[in-house]
């Protein structure tokens, strides 16, 4: 994403990931690291801001009841190449710790359902991040 992002996308897209990184009932260093690299670098976000957007979104995602919340916000302001690249990030964090757990993978469908992803884009977004490790 090139475009400089608003906080709403910023916040929601950061709620997303960590719903991933926590959906497996284990919320790793490496997965942190891996979220703060994409939200720098997907969102265009300054790092100074990191540690904090990561505090806040940890708080909303615990306050939330669902990921259509965070999601809609994205869906309203991706473009569907957006989309399918977020949903990278999304694999992306989910085999930060060595593999995927199912529940990682049925959260990862439900977001890209929510972005009306295409469900072979969603399978080569998979591919694709698969082929990095």
């Amino acid at each position: 994403m090139n475009k400089k992002t608003n906080n709403n996308e910023l916040l929601a897209g950061t709620c997303l990931l960590l719903s991933i990184a926590k959906s497996d009932d284990k919320f790793e260093k490496s997965e942190i690291e891996i979220i703060k690299d994409i939200i720098s670098d997907f969102f265009n976000c300054d790092l100074s801001i990191l540690d904090e957007t990561i505090s806040i979104a940890i708080k909303k995602l615990h306050e939330s009841t669902d990921l259509y919340e965070f999601s809609k916000v994205l869906n309203h302001s991706f473009s569907y190449q957006d989309k399918v690249d977020f949903i990278s990030c999304t694999f992306e964090v989910a085999f930060a710790d060595g593999t995927m757990h199912h529940l990682e993978e049925h959260f990862i469908k439900k977001i890209a359902n929510i972005l009306n992803v295409e469900h072979s884009d969603l399978i080569n977004s998979k591919k694709n991040i698969q082929k990095f490790l």
